[in-house]
């Protein structure tokens, strides 16, 4: 067994570290005021390149630390020795590189989206990190009044080792995976997904307007029933406001229309990820006033990467609009029903409006198809 003041000297490192990894947390959560930028940390080759290397060496050195557990006996030195590089090198790097938030003015090669995305996956792993060093500590304790030779870990604390350290890596090669597809793989990713909800409500949309004509018959052969008949189930009864019936023919006519213009809009969202999301720079130049010209709105003064952000938060916008849309046909409300299918429409335009021009700021294929769409759309 290794001396008490050897395993008294872990389990301080280790309660040290913990608190360390708290204050990590806390700074990868900043409040709305929080400016980073002040105390910036020197990041010549990006961001995503320093956390691509902090979470390699972070992997490299989970793994050794978990080989110290499972060979008896503990050796406090080592993992004193093992801790230390991890928390003042490998995650301090990664929590630095992840919270990082360039100042006003500065070159931004990331994003909001990204930014966002990377703190949650660095946040992440810093936690699973901790349940490794909270399992140090416990191992640690549970030695210092040990007396004899020690003969390894338990059962259970092999088990422990081998479940936290497959979880850092897990974590550890998602978040590889997200450095190494940087931005555009990630707004891909969203926006795919955010399509995919989108056309699962018009489906359900389309589908209750189908169900009319059977609901109202249903609705007849009950009138002509019993008076108990009359009522039916419980469901159907309270159900039943629910149901456009043969005579709403506008509501029925206004359906229609917006589940061809909602088609229209998913339609938008692949083009938008073929034309521009994939074509995003991975590290886009500050737009030129030179080259942007004269549009709706003042693109000159945006960098790709903020109208970028611009676009994911209104294509994150879209779905949620349409949920509302389809309450207010649920609720048989046509007049909030045409107000919302203008908001849907004017959603989607303005997505459409904010990559009109390349992210250079010229015209292309993608402009003068997007001129079309609007006026498809506003046709439909």
């Amino acid at each position: 067994m290794p001396p008490p003041k050897d395993i008294q000297k872990l389990i301080s490192l280790t309660q040290t570290t913990q608190t360390l990894l708290a204050h990590f947390q806390t700074s990868l959560t900043p409040s709305p005021t929080t400016n980073t930028s002040t105390d910036a940390p020197d990041l010549p080759n990006g961001p995503l390149i320093a956390i691509h290397a902090a979470t390699t060496l972070l992997k490299s050195h989970t793994t050794t630390l978990s080989l110290l557990l499972l060979t008896p006996p503990l050796t406090p030195s080592a993992l004193i020795a093992k801790i230390g590089d991890v928390s003042s090198g490998a995650l301090s790097g990664m929590v630095a590189a992840a919270s990082y938030t360039p100042p006003a003015g500065a070159r931004d090669d990331l994003g909001q989206i990204m930014r966002v995305e990377l703190r949650v996956q660095v946040k992440r792993l810093v936690g699973a990190w901790g349940d490794i060093l909270a399992l140090v500590l416990a191992m640690a304790e549970a030695r210092k009044t040990l007396s004899g030779k020690d003969r390894g870990p338990s059962e259970q604390e092999r088990k422990d080792v081998l479940e936290r350290t497959g979880v850092v890596w897990d974590v550890c090669d998602e978040l590889l995976k997200l450095c190494n597809g940087g931005v555009v793989e990630l707004v891909l990713k969203k926006a795919q997904q955010l399509r995919a909800v989108l056309l699962d409500a018009v489906e359900e949309l389309k589908e209750w307007g189908e169900d009319v004509a059977d609901s109202d018959d249903e609705d007849e052969d009950k009138a002509e029933g019993s008076g108990e008949d009359e009522f039916g189930d419980e469901d159907d009864f309270f159900g039943a406001k629910n149901k456009i019936g043969k005579d709403d023919k506008e509501l029925k006519v206004l359906l229609d229309r917006s589940v061809k213009k909602l088609k229209m809009v998913g339609i938008m969202y692949q083009a938008v990820g073929k034309r521009r999301l994939k074509t995003f720079p991975a590290a886009a130049p500050s737009s030129n006033p030179a080259t942007t010209g004269a549009t709706n709105r003042d693109a000159a003064s945006e960098t790709p990467a903020q109208r970028l952000d611009e676009l994911m938060q209104t294509l994150k916008t879209i779905p949620d609009t349409v949920d509302d849309l389809a309450s207010t046909f649920y609720e048989l409300e046509q007049e909030e029903a045409e107000a919302e299918l203008k908001k849907v429409c004017d959603e989607a335009k303005s997505a459409v409006e904010l990559v009109k021009k390349s992210w250079t700021g010229t015209d292309d294929e993608f402009t003068m198809w997007s001129a079309k769409w609007i006026e498809a759309l506003d046709a439909a």
